[in-house]
């Protein structure tokens, strides 16, 4: 299926998250069989932008988030626009993640790090660095103040965006900052001399 055919199943949102999407794989120039992980499912917007960009997509939460945005229809949204078969879930926590040191190339956080507890945010980071290879990525989506405006009408409880920067700790990284139309893009390398 086309974008604009998902874009039009999936509605506006969806349009704005594929466009902030599209910038961090033109960056990351990935091949399309890149092993890449998206954490945080949700509705599943993010891994079908993914998928739709021709990855299969091992995406999850953990099966105890009881929030308002886990535990979404991902599964059909996926069916919708007709890439199911590119995702799989696996349930997990971010912050143990029950993958191997260096098992892909990208690792996605759409949305997702300003949920997560303050405490366990250096840890999230940690473990994301961990699965990803050497010289592979880890890519954090937080909203633009703007984009929190937005969202504060609806949900005047939703917490401020992270600055994933803050979280890094002594880990050997490259960082790249991107500006896309909802969110602020954190591209987090790591380096041939290892992280």
């Amino acid at each position: 299926m086309e974008r604009e055919d998902a874009i039009e199943a999936l509605g506006p949102m969806f349009d704005a998250i594929t466009a902030d999407g599209a910038l961090a794989l033109k960056e990351l120039d990935l091949s399309h069989d890149a092993a890449v992980l998206d954490v945080g499912t949700g509705k599943g917007y993010f891994a079908i932008c993914l998928a739709l960009n021709g990855f299969n997509v091992l995406t999850g939460e953990p099966e105890t988030d009881r929030s308002r945005y886990a535990g979404q229809e991902w599964a059909e949204n996926a069916e919708k626009v007709g890439v199911r078969d590119r995702l799989r879930f696996e349930a997990f926590d971010a912050s143990q993640m029950p993958f191997d040191a260096q098992a892909f190339d990208a690792v996605f956080f759409f949305g997702v790090l300003h949920h997560v507890d303050e405490g366990e945010r250096t840890k999230v980071l940690g473990e994301a660095l961990r699965v990803s290879k050497i010289g592979g990525a880890v890519v954090f989506f937080e909203p633009k103040q703007e984009t929190l405006e937005k969202v504060w009408m609806n949900d005047p409880d939703h917490p401020h965006a992270a600055v994933p920067s803050d979280y890094v700790g002594a880990a050997q990284v490259d960082e790249r900052r991107l500006t896309g139309s909802l969110m602020d893009i954190y591209i987090y390398k790591k380096p041939a001399s290892g992280a």
